[in-house]
């Protein structure tokens, strides 16, 4: 998620630095600029912000979902943009892929600090 609100600090600050640049290429003042057409410079920031959420809506929405499947598992998630995976975190703080997560965090298929789960099997 921090790389989208990234992605939109970016889109905002390239809106100012067009409109910087076209006030230095006319000669007019940056700020007075700004004031006098201040819905447009405003709706040029808006019309950046949306076609930046919907460059990005396949991660927004797959983040919204990793984040209520943890909800619902009463589990920390995370949604890796650079994997496309939700993550689960296990009981030592590291982040696996939930859909390759054999136990959930926490229950009596999790890790254990016993690794032999049939010692009355074995023989001895």
């Amino acid at each position: 998620m921090w790389l989208f609100w990234l992605f939109e600090f970016l889109g905002f600050i390239a809106v100012l630095l067009l409109i910087f640049a076209y006030c230095r290429f006319r000669g007019e003042g940056f700020w007075s600029f700004i004031w006098k057409y201040l819905k447009w410079v405003t709706l040029a920031i808006v019309i950046v912000w949306i076609l930046i959420a919907v460059l990005c809506r396949n991660h927004l929405y797959n983040a919204t979902h990793c984040y209520f499947r943890g909800v619902s598992m009463h589990s920390n998630t995370k949604y890796s943009i650079y994997l496309s995976e939700c993550q689960i975190e296990t009981r030592s703080g590291s982040y696996v892929p939930i859909d390759r997560a054999r136990a959930l965090p926490g229950s009596k298929d999790g890790d254990s600090d016993d690794h032999n789960d049939n010692n009355d099997i074995l023989p001895e």
